[in-house]
């Protein structure tokens, strides 16, 4: 049976919860609706092995239980946080974190400009993980396009594989070069489990440290 979407219809005092708090959203096991999510303020939560369409949000975090299913998934202020076994297409924040637990899928991409990503185990994400400002910290994770930071470290261990290039700094700001603001070297550290299939393109000059055993491309220096 096709998905519909839904419009809600709220009373008054319902519309304020709405609005002004957190939204909780619990569907049937047995229903066939897939309803999409906006918030202007507060957070989103859906509960255990729900499903949803899209998700945003303007002030406020966004929270799937184990097993939730979502399409795409943005929100400009609050982190975003997928519990194990969590399936999405793709999940944005502007400012805030993105943290994955378990065996999560992504059918697509992970973006932030203001906060870092954390994947742990068994996870898949099929095409890239970005930051700007932030740690990006992958275990035991596959990522089927490129890893990108520009102000922040990078770690990649327990069998972590990289199918794309790895990709470490980048421009900064005027007043951040004028005044030597977060001039501090980033970390860049594969351990020896853990691969890169691509390049390693770094821009700014990094600790890094490959341990013995892992399987990297060429180090492309741009700086």
């Amino acid at each position: 049976m096709k998905a519909i979407n839904h419009t809600l219809r709220f009373g008054t005092s319902t519309m304020l919860a709405v609005v002004l708090g957190s939204y909780l959203y619990s569907s049937s096991a047995h229903g066939a609706e897939v309803q999409n999510i906006s918030k202007i303020m507060g957070g989103v939560r859906i509960e255990a092995q729900d499903q949803v369409g899209d998700i945003s949000s303007i002030n406020g975090g966004i929270e799937l239980k184990r097993g939730a299913h979502a399409r795409d998934i943005d929100t400009v202020n609050g982190g975003i946080e997928l519990a194990d076994e969590v399936v999405v297409d793709d999940a944005e924040t502007v400012n805030g974190g993105i943290d994955l637990g378990n065996n999560v899928t992504v059918n697509g991409s992970l973006e932030t400009v203001n906060g870092g990503i954390e994947i742990r185990s068994g996870s898949t994400i099929e095409n890239s993980v970005e930051t700007v400002n932030g740690r990006i910290r992958l275990t035991n994770t596959r990522v089927g396009d490129n890893v990108a930071t520009v102000n922040g470290d990078l770690i990649l261990r327990d069998e972590t594989v990289i199918e794309g290039d790895l990709r470490v700094g980048g421009r900064r700001s005027f007043f951040s070069r004028m005044f030597n603001w977060n001039n501090s070297k980033s970390d860049v550290v594969i351990d020896g489990s853990s691969s890169v299939r691509g390049d390693i393109h770094l821009y700014e000059e990094v600790n890094l440290r490959i341990e013995d055993g892992a399987d990297v491309g060429d180090i492309i220096e741009h700086y």
